[in-house]
């Protein structure tokens, strides 16, 4: 056991005194950790930056827990809607255009 002499004691030695009684000197004391500077990110800025980073719109979703619709509405990726290449109804056509009978011009005698 180690002794030490005490010649004063004032509050701002005696932590001090208590930390070096077994080790012979002062334990320097971990400062605390400052709260870390963090910024969440959007699920929209987090498919972004994925997408810029290679990864396919399919391993996005699956990392955010999403759709793949979702991330392609993320990006502005909009597909294509199929347009029907006939209208109406299968075995229904159009009514033919009408055409008038050519009107046969009378010429009129003058008397």
């Amino acid at each position: 056991m180690s002794s030490i002499a005490f010649t004063t004691f004032a509050s701002s030695n005696v932590s001090q005194i208590v930390a070096t009684s077994g080790t012979g000197r002062a334990q320097p004391q971990p400062a605390p950790a400052p709260e870390e500077d963090t910024v969440k990110l959007s699920a929209a800025a987090q498919a972004v930056t994925m997408y810029r980073a290679g990864q396919s719109v399919s391993q996005i979703a699956s990392s955010l827990g999403t759709s793949a619709s979702a991330v392609d509405s993320y990006l502005g990726i909009t597909t294509a809607i199929s347009v029907p290449t006939s209208v109406g109804h299968a075995g229904y056509s159009a009514p033919a255009q009408a055409t008038a009978a050519p009107v046969a011009a009378k010429a009129v005698a003058k008397s």
